[in-house]
């Protein structure tokens, strides 16, 4: 484990939120009270998640969906890139492309477009491979994957990734370097400022190592020179539609520490009680079923 100071300031003066999180894994949330980002300190260093990934991701997240769930979770995404894409796009990149579903449904409607991946864990990549006839060009954003393939792509997803990456700013140069003269990236990520279920048990989790509000992520993405199409926070996530533009440095509201700590404060305490009692029942369950 290694102490990281906060990727957005560079500082380390932090309130620490959990030291634990879903499937009661190790997650060291804090919170820089400098500027309101929500990250891991300590956590792994790369080759810890790379080992991470190859050994335990698939068997903890990774769930096959068939068509009929895809659909309306990954066709929105389609729904909304759609008035921003170039009319006929070429190329499309998925970043974190798990098992393509979105790609899949991009080249529904595009049938002549050339789908690439990038894919940290086995079996999802040779799911892309064999199953879906993806190209897989790497395992890791963070290699140089990038290299030759400058203004390649008219097309860039990352749905639910970004707060995965141990190097935000270098990812998103990457894309950013890779996007078309007209190309476009999707990226949502889950927002902290509108948590769902339990932060301790649910929420927080090893392999999140970022968690983003709508006013983090505009900062990250100005500084890697993408600007910013549409951005909408809906639900539990934020999510957005960017391209290339000029780098720059956008500082956040000068509250934003604070009201990120009312939010979790507030969360907290609408969540403890009921979350308590759908343990018990479980607990109770478990017990009368053996019984």
């Amino acid at each position: 484990m290694i102490e990281v100071p906060c990727p957005m300031c560079g500082q380390s003066d932090v309130v620490r939120l959990s030291s634990r999180g879903q499937y009661n894994d190790p997650a060291n949330v804090v919170l820089c009270q400098h500027d309101g980002f929500v990250y891991l300190s300590p956590r792994m260093d790369a080759s810890g998640y790379a080992d991470y990934y190859a050994r335990s991701y698939e068997g903890e997240y990774r769930v096959e969906q068939g068509d009929a769930a895809i659909r309306p979770v990954y066709g929105l995404v389609v729904d909304r890139l759609a008035p921003h894409m170039p009319d006929v796009p070429g190329t499309a990149l998925s970043v974190g492309a798990g098992l393509g579903s979105i790609l899949q449904l991009l080249k529904e409607r595009q049938p002549d477009l050339a789908c690439s991946a990038i894919e940290p864990t086995p079996g999802a990549q040779r799911h892309l491979r064999d199953v879906k006839g993806f190209d897989v060009i790497a395992g890791d954003i963070e290699s140089e994957w990038d290299v030759g393939r400058e203004g390649h792509y008219d097309v860039v997803i990352m749905r639910h990734v970004l707060e995965h990456l141990l190097d935000i700013t270098s990812a998103l140069d990457r894309i950013r370097t890779t996007l078309s003269d007209e190309g476009v990236a999707y990226i949502a990520v889950p927002d902290m400022m509108h948590p769902n279920g339990s932060l301790r048990h649910y929420w927080y989790r090893t392999p999140h190592v970022s968690y983003f509000s709508a006013h983090t992520l505009r900062h990250f993405l100005a500084r890697s020179g993408l600007e910013v199409m549409d951005m909408v926070e809906e639900g539990h996530e934020v999510w957005c539609v960017v391209r290339k533009g000029p780098h720059e440095t956008l500082d956040v509201p000068a509250g934003l520490a604070r009201d990120q700590k009312s939010v979790i404060r507030k969360h907290v305490r609408r969540t403890t009680l009921p979350h308590a009692i759908t343990r018990v029942r479980w607990a109770i369950g478990r017990r009368l079923g053996r019984g």
